[in-house]
Parts: structure tokens; C-alpha cells; sequence
């Protein structure tokens, strides 16, 4: 799995600035195969659909989304705030690098299981 971050600063209409982060996950084929077995392509990763949730709101205000899914992020999302708001771009990239790393850790342990098994010893 590999994201992708693009971060610009674009001129407005009146010669303000605003900040896009278009963010973009490509996964191996193998990966998207776990990933649809698993169903989780659509599953929202971020936001939950409920407008009153602080998840959400922000998600509303910067992409327009209630919910971003996997599936989503693999085709690619833009987000857009002004400079007073780049705290939430922050928080944007954050918890897309954060709900990916779930991700590719549900489908490395599903390689595990899926090739007949798996056993390890750990001193704790």
C-alpha cells in the first residue's frame, strides 16, 4: 500500500490564498484482493455520516464527504481549506495515514491466516 500526498498553494479568485491536499492510496493487487475479500473497500475509514459528529463536520468542510472509504482514497481525494485552517489539512492527512496503517495491518494479518497459519514465540 503506498499514499500519496500532494500539498499545493493555490491563488483565489480575489488573491487570497487556499490550501488543496489531494491524497491518493494504491494498492498492490494482491492487497485489493484481501481488502474486497475482507469487504472493507467501502467501509468508511473517516466520518461516520452523521452531520452532527466533529468527524464529520470536518470532513463536510474540507472535501465535501461524510464518510471517506477506502475505495474512495484509492480513486482519490482532494481536500480544501483556507490559511486559518490548515490545522485541519493537518488533521485531514493524519487520520487518512492512520486509518491506512489499520488497513494494511488487517491485511498483512489476514496473509498470515490465509497461508495455512502462523505461530511465533515473543519474550515480553
Amino acid at each position: 500500500m503506498k499514499l500519496s500526498v500532494d500539498r499545493q498553494e493555490k491563488k483565489g479568485m480575489f488573491g487570497g490564498a487556499y490550501y488543496e491536499t489531494t491524497v491518493k492510496v494504491t494498492l498492490t493487487p494482491e492487497e485489493e484482493q484481501v481488502a474486497r475479500k475482507q469487504n472493507i473497500m467501502n467501509i468508511p475509514l473517516i466520518g461516520d455520516g452523521n452531520v452532527q459528529s466533529d468527524e464529520t463536520t470536518k470532513l463536510l468542510h474540507l472535501c465535501n464527504r461524510t464518510r471517506l472509504s477506502l475505495a474512495d482514497l484509492k480513486s482519490g481525494i482532494t481536500a480544501t481549506a483556507k490559511g486559518n485552517q490548515l490545522g485541519m489539512l493537518g488533521w485531514f492527512e493524519d487520520e487518512i495515514r492512520s486509518q491506512c496503517k489499520n488497513v494494511k495491518s488487517n491485511i498483512e494479518t489476514d496473509g498470515a491466516f490465509s497461508q495455512g497459519g502462523q505461530s511465533y514465540e515473543e519474550e515480553i
